[in-house]
């Protein structure tokens, strides 16, 4: 779908939509996994396995139910698809460890910055002493 030639993506028009589409997914999805972990109090680092087993459940089950006649050898097929498809794209989240890296701790800096922006105007009302 993609191919990176000097940092650019190489897209036609309806694999340009494709990525729009999918990526407006993506962020949606994350923005109601964020708010369940953080009602139901899930870790971080909890949800990687949860999703990990959601990802491959759905993928069985789209097997099943796509499969003119699903078999056991069928679908360990798929999974073997399914798993070279995780590691091309591990490959690629180690290439772009840097730049991940760096966007991160940028917006882990925005974030304390904000929250020690929104803490200043409450430390003040503190101090300062109300006429009775």
């Amino acid at each position: 779908m993609t191919n990176s030639k000097g940092g650019q993506l190489d897209l036609d028009e309806s694999e340009f939509e494709a990525e729009d589409d999918f990526d407006r997914m993506r962020d949606l999805l994350h923005e109601k996994l964020s708010e369940f972990a953080e009602e139901h109090d899930v870790p971080v680092g909890a949800l990687s396995p949860l999703l990990l087993d959601l990802a491959v459940t759905s993928r069985m089950m789209d097997y099943v139910l796509s499969a003119a006649k699903p078999s056991a050898a069928g679908l360990k097929l798929d999974l073997d698809r399914m798993r070279r498809d995780v590691e091309d794209f591990m490959r690629d989240c180690k290439r772009s460890a840097d730049e991940f890296i760096d966007h991160a701790k940028d917006l882990v800096a925005e974030m304390q910055e904000e929250l020690e922006a929104e803490a200043a105007p409450e430390s003040e009302e503190a101090e300062t002493p109300r006429k009775p």
